[in-house]
């Protein structure tokens, strides 16, 4: 947990720079929502060709290091070093699961930001991303019925 001063802006730490954090509930099993995190989700939006499960491993895309893994929680956790295809230095980006009692919270966490004009905008990508992907498996979850007249 990072401790705030008095006058620190929101965002802003003493230790880790600025930060940004997101979450959204999606009606989803924990085991469900890990597997498609790891194998669609964090790739496509981290653009990189997959997330490792190792600590240490590399996040690659295109043959060239983007990151490395520095934590996992199987099913729980992940906590990479990351550096974003629109940025030229390394931030801390994590995301957790936490059970919620509409399926299972997604939480984003990112870390390391230069400033507020950086850490803006990524919050209104992160929301962005996650609001998108609620709405998304609602209709992928929204049963219909076709009743014979």
């Amino acid at each position: 947990m990072h401790t705030l001063r008095r006058h620190d802006p929101l965002g802003l730490t003493r230790d880790a720079g600025w930060e940004l954090g997101v979450r959204r509930t999606v009606a989803a099993t924990a085991p469900d929502v890990w597997h498609r995190l790891l194998a669609e989700w964090l790739p496509q939006w981290l653009e990189v060709d997959s997330i490792p499960q190792l600590v240490g491993a590399p996040l690659r895309h295109n043959g060239s290091v983007r990151g490395r893994i520095v934590g996992c929680h199987m099913g729980r956790r992940v906590r990479m070093y990351w550096t974003p295809v629109a940025l030229d230095h390394e931030t801390v980006f994590q995301v957790t699961l936490l059970e919620a009692s509409a399926g299972t919270t997604i939480a984003i966490h990112q870390e390391r930001l230069v400033d507020a004009v950086e850490r803006q905008s990524l919050l209104e990508q992160w929301t962005a991303i996650l609001d998108d992907l609620v709405a998304a498996l609602e209709r992928e979850t929204a049963v219909t019925y076709d009743l014979p007249s």
